[in-house]
């Protein structure tokens, strides 16, 4: 009877070690392997930020830089030029070359850099020295300057009363000796403008107008 216990025995501990081999074998064979450095999948790479142009085509276009405009010529400045402009100004006023002296209330005077050949030239202007306004205005034209006149039509509301009749002294040329060509303009509030070009000539005691001419004469 030991005899046939002790077989007993063995015989269940080798089924129990049978058992658990097996159940050994089916877990190691659902354990996942871990891929080779070599075989793994590259990391994902970030995306590039892409232009609108590249977006759209190689084909497109950018629109050009807006257009800056060109700076006002500079305004050559002296006593000689000084004087040849007030003996425009005054035979622009006293005779009243553009034919508005006696329907204006305001006679504004402006300096520019401008020849007024033709019409549609450039509108930069620049005031005169105080000193220069008012030896040229009279009672009958009281003078001031460019900067505080408006020159619009349809204006409800003004710096001064009346209409504005603007008188440009533009370039001068000092190219002949005791001569010079002047070029000058003017504008009636907006409703008529023209211009001219005078000869001046300089005599023992100033300059004085010698002849003029107008070049043209339209709608500002």
């Amino acid at each position: 009877m030991p005899h046939l216990t002790l077989r007993i025995e063995l015989t269940a501990l080798a089924l129990v070690v049978a058992l658990s081999g097996t159940r050994a074998e089916a877990q190691a064979s659902k354990v996942l392997t871990v891929p080779r450095s070599d075989t793994a999948r590259p990391a994902a790479q970030s995306a590039k930020p892409t232009s609108p142009a590249t977006a759209q085509g190689k084909g497109t276009t950018t629109a050009p830089p807006p257009a800056v405009a060109a700076p006002a010529a500079p305004i050559p400045q002296s006593p000689v030029l000084d004087s040849i402009r007030e003996a425009v100004f005054r035979n622009l006023l006293e005779r009243d070359r553009a034919g508005f002296g006696t329907l204006a209330g305001a006679f504004c005077l402006g300096l520019s850099a401008v020849d007024y050949k033709k019409a549609g030239g450039p509108t930069d202007r620049a005031d005169p020295p105080e000193w220069l306004v008012r030896r040229v205005a009279t009672s009958r034209s009281p003078a001031r300057r460019a900067s505080t006149c408006l020159y619009q039509p349809n204006a409800t509301t003004r710096p001064v009363p009346g209409r504005s009749l603007l008188y440009n002294v533009g370039t001068i040329d000092l190219s002949d000796n005791g001569r010079a060509e002047v070029a000058a303009s003017y504008n009636y509030d907006g409703y008529s403008a023209g211009g001219y070009t005078f000869s001046v000539e300089r005599t023992d005691s100033a300059w004085v107008v010698k002849q003029w001419r107008l070049e043209w004469t339209g709608k500002p």
